[in-house]
C-alpha cells in the first residue's frame, strides 16, 4: 500500500509531504485546486509518460517520490530477478532536471521507466472518468472478462502462436512472389542461360582471340619478314653468319696475344651462335604463322558472338559472362529450391495456424464459463448500490477473424429498470449507472488481483442521495482488504473515509499553489458542511456534517 507520497516543484505543487493510511481515503476540494495533480504525480512516478513542461520553476529539479509498503505482496523474488534491492518498505522516485534530463529510480537503484510500470501493476491502479467510459468498449469489456476468468497466462501463449502465424503467413507471401516473379522469367532465364552455356565463354578469351585474328590478318607479311630476317641471319654471302664467320678468322691468330682480343673473340663466337639458333626459331615460327583463312573466319565469328553477348548482358570481359552463367545456373536451380522452401513453410502454417486455433478456442471456453459468475457478481453489486432491478449478461460469439484478443465477440448487455430486456450497455446506461457499473467491475478484478492500492478519480459521477451513500459504504467496505483512494465532490463518499485529505489552493504568494492536508475531526465536519452548502456554512450544516460523518463512518 501506498504509505507516503513526497512531491516538489510538480504542476502548481511546490513542495508537498503527506503520509497515506491503510483503509479508505477519501480526497476532497474545490474544482480546479488541484486533486487531479495529486493523482497525475502518483502515475508519473509509477511509469506514465512526463515531461519537463510540468515542472513548476524550470530552473529547479522535480522530484515525485513515493514509499510502498509491499511485505505482503511476496516480490521478494521478482525484484531479484530485475536485479533490484528488495525491501519490505520500497522506495519510488522519479526526476526532472532543467536541462531535460530525467532519472528514475527504485529502492535507490538506477531504473528504466519500464520498470517503473512493471512495479506499478503489481502495486495500484488509477480509475479516472475516462476509464469509467471504457467500460462501454468492447476491447475494454474482454479485458475485464479476462482479468476476472484468469487468462492471462493462456492468452499471452495464444499472442505467441498468433505472432507464428502471421511471421509465417508473410514468410510465405515473400516466397510465392519471388517464385512467381522467377516463373514468369522462367523461358527467358532459361534461353539466356542455354545462349551462354552454347558459348561457354573462357576468361581472358577476348585478349587472346583478338590477338591472333590480327596476327593472321598479317600472315603473308609476316611470313615474308621472317623468311628475309633468316636469310639476314643464315644465308649467303654478307648474311650475319658470314660477317662473324669473317671476323673469327681474322681474330683467331691474336687471340693468345691478351685478355682483351681473347674476350673479343669469345664474344663474337657468342653472337654467332645465337645467330645460328634465332634462326632455327624463326625458320620453325614461319610454318606457324602461315595463312589459315578458315581459322580466321572461325575466330572472327567466335569474337562476334562474343561482342553481342558482352552488349546484351552489360558486360565488358569473358569473366563477367561467366558470372552471369552462374547466377543464371543458381537462380535455376533456386527454382526447385524454392517450391520446396513454401511446400514446408505451407506445413508449418497449417500447424500453427491449428495450434493458434485450438488456443483461441480455450480461451474463448475459460472466457464462456466465467462470464456468467462475473455478470451475478457484478448484480449482487449494483444491489448494493440502489439498483435492485440491475440486470447484466455477458454474450459471447466466436468470429472467423483473429486478433491479439483471440476470436471472442463481447457484448455487454445491462438493464437498471424492472422488466426491461437487457440491451448493449453503450445503448441504454446512464452516466451515473456508468460509473456504479465501472466502480462494481474494476473492485471486482482488483479485489481477484489482490492489488494493494485501488485509485479512483471522481468514481461517483453522476450518482447521489442515496446511492452516493451506499457508495461510500462499499468504498469503506473495501477499503478493509486493499487501500482505497478516491477523489470526491460528494458529502456521503467523502463521510466514509477512514481519512480525508483535502485539497486547496494558496493564492498568499505570487504563484498560485497547490497544498493538501490531512483533516482531523473538526475539520472534516468542516468540510463536510461546505460540500453540504457552501461557504461559511451554518450551524445547522455542520450538525448535518457531524451527522452524516457518524451514520457513513459507522
Amino acid at each position: 500500500m501506498l504509505t507516503h507520497l513526497k512531491i516538489q516543484n510538480y504542476a502548481l505543487i511546490k513542495a508537498l509531504d503527506i503520509d497515506f493510511q491503510s483503509g479508505y481515503t477519501s480526497i476532497t476540494g474545490e474544482t480546479g485546486a488541484g486533486k487531479s495533480i495529486l493523482l497525475g504525480a502518483i502515475g508519473l512516478v509509477m511509469g506514465d509518460r512526463g515531461d519537463s513542461s510540468a515542472i513548476l520553476n524550470p530552473s529547479q529539479k522535480c522530484v515525485i517520490e513515493a514509499e510502498f509498503s509491499i511485505e505482503k505482496m511476496q516480490l521478494s523474488q521478482a525484484f531479484e530477478a530485475r536485479d533490484l534491492d528488495y525491501s519490505n518498505h520500497c522506495t519510488v522516485r522519479r526526476e526532472w532536471h532543467p536541462n531535460g534530463k530525467t532519472r528514475s529510480f527504485i529502492n535507490d537503484t538506477p531504473v528504466m521507466v519500464a520498470e517503473l510500470k512493471w512495479l506499478g501493476n503489481q502495486l495500484l491502479e488509477i480509475h479516472s472518468q475516462h476509464t469509467g467510459l471504457l467500460v462501454t468498449q468492447a476491447e475494454e469489456q474482454l479485458k475485464l472478462l479476462d482479468a476476472f476468468a484468469g487468462t492471462e497466462i493462456l492468452l499471452s501463449t495464444y499472442k505467441l502462436a498468433l505472432s507464428d502465424v502471421q511471421q509465417l503467413k508473410a514468410l510465405l507471401r515473400e516466397k510465392r512472389a519471388l517464385l512467381a516473379q522467377i516463373q514468369r522469367d522462367s523461358d527467358y532465364h532459361q534461353y539466356l542461360l542455354n545462349e551462354l552455356q552454347d558459348f561457354n565463354p573462357v576468361s581472358g578469351e577476348e585478349i587472346d582471340i583478338e590477338q591472333e585474328i590480327n596476327l593472321l590478318s598479317q600472315s603473308e607479311q609476316l611470313s615474308y619478314a621472317l623468311s628475309k630476317s633468316s636469310a639476314l641471319l643464315n644465308g649467303d654471302d654478307g648474311s650475319l653468319l658470314d660477317l662473324t664467320s669473317k671476323i673469327k678468322s681474322e681474330l683467331k691468330g691474336f687471340v693468345g696475344l691478351g685478355k682483351d682480343l681473347s674476350e673479343f673473340y669469345e664474344r663474337i663466337n657468342q653472337v654467332s651462335i645465337e645467330a645460328k639458333e634465332l634462326s632455327r626459331d624463326i625458320e620453325g615460327a614461319i610454318h606457324n604463322h602461315e595463312s589459315n583463312p578458315q581459322r580466321l573466319d572461325i575466330l572472327n565469328q567466335r569474337f562476334s558472338a562474343l561482342q553481342q553477348l558482352l552488349k546484351k548482358h552489360g558486360c565488358t570481359e569473358a569473366a563477367e559472362l561467366i558470372q552471369k552463367r552462374t547466377s543464371l545456373e543458381a537462380t535455376h536451380a533456386g527454382e526447385n529450391t524454392l517450391e520446396e522452401e513454401i511446400e514446408s513453410l505451407s506445413k508449418s502454417l497449417d500447424a500453427a495456424n491449428a495450434k493458434m486455433v485450438q488456443l483461441a478456442d480455450e480461451l474463448h471456453e475459460q472466457r464462456s464459463q466465467q462470464k456468467d459468475a462475473l455478470s451475478q457478481q457484478v448484480i449482487a453489486h449494483l444491489h448494493q448500490l440502489e439498483m435492485p432491478f440491475a440486470q447484466m449478461a455477458i454474450q459471447l460469439e466466436q468470429q472467423e477473424a483473429y486478433t491479439e484478443t483471440g476470436n471472442s465477440k463481447i457484448t455487454l448487455l445491462f438493464s437498471a429498470n424492472k422488466g426491461q430486456t437487457p440491451m448493449p450497455i453503450e445503448k441504454v446506461a446512464s452516466g451515473g449507472e456508468i460509473s456504479r457499473l465501472n466502480f462494481c467491475l474494476r473492485t471486482i478484478i482488483a479485489d481477484l488481483k489482490q492489488l494493494a492500492t485501488l485509485i479512483y478519480d471522481e468514481a461517483d459521477t453522476g450518482v447521489s442521495g442515496e446511492v452516493a451513500s451506499r457508495l461510500g459504504y462499499l468504498m469503506r467496505k473495501q477499503g478493509q482488504r486493499q487501500q482505497i483512494l478516491a477523489i470526491t465532490h460528494l458529502p456521503q463518499v467523502a463521510a466514509s473515509g477512514n481519512q480525508q485529505l483535502f485539497v486547496f489552493k494558496n493564492n498568499e504568494a505570487d504563484i498560485s499553489e497547490t497544498q493538501i492536508r490531512t483533516l482531523d475531526h473538526p475539520g472534516r465536519i468542516q468540510a463536510l458542511a461546505e460540500m453540504l452548502s457552501g461557504r461559511n456554512p451554518s450551524e445547522a450544516a455542520k450538525l448535518n456534517a457531524q451527522h452524516l460523518l457518524e451514520v457513513q463512518s459507522a
